[in-house]
């Protein structure tokens, strides 16, 4: 009879229990192999069963999503506020690679077989994104507040400094090293920047 109370109580229901399917369902995403990411898999390593899946995801792509996203959110890159465009932008390219960096080579290693899912790899990418804004656009911010930067940056080089390091990681397979994020602001992203903003000053006074 108490063993029985127990388990009533540590019984996990709700958002509880899919958050735990979820946390489940990344592990096997990041430590196994494409083909062992099955429901049945899952359900084992959650302590649940295939029939609590299915009530929640109808198959393994609305599942792989979902624990993409919630990983995601989970690594969350936070503003930075180191003064300048250049620390800011550093600091944003050192979190994405330290918190997301399993995510790109999770894709990556999926994207692989996203027919067998059912999906285009493109499909994949965008669906697991948690935002259509990308994370410079907060050292961008800073940097107009503090009256750094007055022009208008195109998308383009917006989001040239986070898919360059996803490319970076895909073809290596690794996280970025210092050096890969210092040489991607300082040679690449940088010089842009006081580009479109030379050119902007120039407009200006004609």
């Amino acid at each position: 009879m108490e063993a029985s109370t127990a388990s009533k109580q540590t019984r996990r229901r709700g958002k509880a229990l899919e958050a735990a399917i979820l946390e489940a369902a990344w592990e096997q995403l990041s430590t196994c192999s494409a083909e062992e990411f099955t429901f049945d898999n899952v359900a084992a390593k959650a302590h649940t069963s295939k029939p609590v899946l299915y009530r929640r995801w109808p198959n393994r792509t609305e599942l792989f999503v979902a624990a993409m996203k919630q990983h995601r959110v989970h690594a969350a890159i936070e503003r930075p506020n180191t003064g300048t465009l250049r620390g800011d932008v550093i600091s944003i390219l050192q979190q994405l690679n330290s918190k997301q960096s399993d995510a790109v080579m999770v894709l990556a290693k999926f994207g692989v077989y996203a027919n067998w899912l059912g999906v285009s790899a493109h499909e994949l990418y965008e669906r697991t994104m948690i935002s259509d804004q990308p994370s410079i656009m907060m050292a961008i911010e800073n940097a107009r507040a503090r009256g750094d930067i007055t022009c208008e940056l195109p998308e383009s080089l917006l989001r040239m400094s986070g898919e360059l390091g996803r490319a970076t990681i895909v073809r290596d397979m690794r996280p970025l090293s210092e050096a890969d994020i210092i040489a991607t602001v300082d040679e690449l992203f940088l010089p842009l920047v006081d580009h479109y903003e030379h050119q902007a000053r120039i407009a200006a006074k004609k």
